[in-house]
C-alpha cells in the first residue's frame, strides 16, 4: 500500500495566452490532468483533458496480484479511436506484449531473456506475424556490451557498443545512429564523482564535439550541469538545481551561451514532501519563444 495512501492526484495548468497588438494577455486555467489510484498506488485511470474542458485522452490500468501491469487502454476521444495492450508475464519476467487497435491492426512484441533474467531480444511483430523492429542485446557478464535497434524501414537504427572498467562501471560508449550516418564516442570520467560522471563526446576523427561537465553537492546530487558544443563556434547550456530537505529539485535555471535562460523551474512542496506546484518556463520551437505556465497539484487520500 503505498504510504500517503493517494487516491486522486488533479493537476491545473494555468497560462498567460497572448493577445494582438495592445490586447490585455488573458490568464487561462483548466484542468489538464487527472489520476486515479487503488491503494497500492497503482495508476488505475488517467484522463487527459482540452483547455475547453472536454475529455481528449482516457487511459485506464490493470494490475495483478504482484502489482504487474496486465492491461493498458487508450482511449483517444475526438479521433474515436481505442487502443487495447495486454501484457503476459511467465516466472515474473514480461514475455509479450500484444496491442490491438480500434481499427482492426494488431502489434505484438515479444521479449527473450538470458539466465540471468536479462532481455536478449525484443521483436515487434505485425498481424501476419512480418517482423517490424527489434532489439538485440549482447552481455558480458550482466554488462550490457553491444546493442543492435532495427526496424523494417530502414534496416539498422541505432548501435551501440559499451567497455567497462574493473568496477562495472561504463567509460565507454560508442554510438551509430541511422540519422547521422556516423560513429560517436562518449568516455566517462568517474574522477568526480561516482554516480555522476563527466562526458567527452568524439567524432570518427577523435575530436571532441560535446561535453557534459558536472558539479554536485555532498548528497551526490548534481548542483551544476554545464554542457558544450563545439560546432562552428563553442556553444554552452549551464543548468543549475536546487533541493529542499526532501532531495527534490525545488529550482532549475538553464542558460545559454548568451546568458538568455532557454529553461526554468520553480516547484513547490507541502509538509508530506507532496509536489503542490511548479511555475516553468520552456522554449518550444513550434511557437519560436519562451512558454511559462503554471502547474497546480490537488490530491485526495483513501480513507
Amino acid at each position: 500500500m503505498n504510504q500517503l495512501n493517494i487516491e486522486s492526484i488533479r493537476v491545473t495548468r494555468c497560462a498567460a495566452k497572448g493577445g494582438f497588438k495592445n490586447e490585455i494577455n488573458e490568464e487561462v486555467s483548466y484542468l489538464f490532468v487527472e489520476q486515479f489510484f487503488d491503494d497500492r498506488f497503482n495508476k488505475i485511470k488517467e484522463v487527459i483533458l482540452s483547455e475547453e474542458g472536454d475529455e481528449e485522452q482516457i487511459i485506464l490500468y490493470s494490475y495483478n496480484n504482484d502489482n504487474k501491469l496486465i492491461a493498458e487502454q487508450h482511449q483517444f476521444i475526438f479521433d474515436e479511436i481505442e487502443e487495447k495492450t495486454n501484457f503476459i508475464y511467465h516466472d515474473g519476467l514480461l514475455v509479450e506484449k500484444r496491442k490491438e487497435f480500434s481499427y482492426g491492426s494488431i502489434e505484438t512484441t515479444i521479449y527473450s531473456y538470458n539466465q540471468d533474467k536479462l532481455p536478449t531480444l525484443i521483436k515487434v511483430v505485425d498481424d501476419h506475424g512480418e517482423e517490424e523492429e527489434s532489439e538485440v542485446f549482447e552481455y558480458e557478464g550482466k554488462n550490457l556490451i553491444h546493442y543492435v535497434k532495427q526496424n523494417a524501414l530502414i534496416g539498422k537504427d541505432t548501435e551501440l557498443w559499451l567497455k567497462y572498467d574493473e568496477k562495472n562501471r561504463l567509460i565507454e560508449e560508442k554510438k551509430w545512429t541511422h540519422n547521422d550516418l556516423k560513429t560517436f564516442t562518449s568516455h566517462y570520467n568517474y574522477t568526480k564523482n561516482e554516480q555522476e560522471p563527466d562526458v567527452k563526446i568524439m567524432n570518427e576523427k577523435g575530436a571532441v564535439v560535446e561535453a557534459h561537465i558536472k558539479q554536485c553537492n555532498d548528497k551526490n546530487q548534481v548542483v551544476m550541469h554545464e554542457i558544450q558544443y563545439v560546432n562552428n563556434g563553442l556553444k554552452t547550456l549551464i543548468t543549475s538545481y536546487e533541493y529542499n530537505e526532501f532531495d527534490k529539485v525545488v529550482a532549475l535555471e538553464a542558460i545559454n551561451q548568451n546568458k538568455v535562460t532557454e529553461r526554468s523551474l520553480i516547484a513547490s512542496y507541502d509538509e508530506k514532501g507532496l509536489l503542490t506546484s511548479e511555475l516553468k518556463s520552456e522554449y518550444e520551437v513550434a511557437i519560436g519563444s519562451i512558454n511559462t505556465f503554471t502547474l497546480n497539484y490537488e490530491y485526495t487520500f483513501h480513507k
